[in-house]
């Protein structure tokens, strides 16, 4: 079975698997299309010589029905003539072809069938090849939609597989991270350990202030337990 008519013997759904397996589907679509041309080519010739020979038949069966009307027609002749002993022979003799031409009748009656059948085969050959022409570019299409498929698929699987990326932006995250909370550090380390203390209990003195309010409610506990 040549490689379109597997191809066309299956369905749609195994296209891809078929054309998945061509290297080069452009080349072997052509050469089976050549094989196509090649075996409709040699189913001609075969079937031209079955017509030759059906048209060989014919012409001989032909003869024999002439052979039977001329000895028939030499028999009433020969009778008109008062001899009915040439009218007996020459019966006799139409009789002889009448016989071959009913044989041979059956003969090319079969032999004109079959040519009739193989001529309706070669049509159907021309037809096959002429879809096989036309699916030409839908079968290349398919191979190399199902190839740019298999790449697609690969890449995403050796990108799915490949940790490598999400493993550096994960650790420069957590770098970043851990900067952010040691500068944290470092600027509440230096509120807290830099400088002179004294002095800073002094700055704070003039920015502690009590509020009117504030000042008031204190100076009256001041003079309540006679500070």
């Amino acid at each position: 079975m040549s490689v379109f008519q597997r191809m066309f013997k299956v369905g749609e759904a195994k296209v891809n698997e078929l054309v998945d397996k061509m290297e080069k589907p452009e080349v072997m679509l052509d050469q089976a299309i050549r094989d196509k041309e090649k075996q409709i080519s040699t189913a001609k010739k075969s079937v031209m010589n079955v017509i030759a020979t059906e048209r060989q038949t014919k012409a001989q069966l032909d003869r024999e029905r002439n052979e039977q009307t001329t000895w028939e027609a030499k028999a009433e002749q020969a009778l008109k003539s008062g001899r009915e002993d040439l009218a007996v022979k020459a019966l006799e003799r139409a009789a002889e072809h009448q016989k071959k031409a009913d044989d041979l009748q059956g003969i090319w009656q079969s032999q004109r069938d079959n040519v009739d059948q193989l001529k309706v085969e070669i049509t159907k050959m021309e037809d096959e090849l002429a879809e096989f022409r036309r699916n030409k570019d839908f079968i290349i299409a398919q191979a190399k939609t199902a190839e740019v498929k298999k790449q697609i698929y690969e890449a995403k699987a050796k990108i799915k597989n490949d940790k490598s990326a999400d493993d550096l932006m994960a650790r420069m995250k957590a770098k970043a991270e851990r900067a952010s909370y040691e500068a944290s550090a470092a600027q509440e380390m230096a509120d807290t350990v830099s400088g002179d203390s004294l002095e800073k209990e002094f700055a704070s003195l003039d920015t502690t202030s009590p509020s009117a309010d504030v000042q008031s409610k204190l100076d009256a506990l001041k003079a309540k337990i006679g500070s």
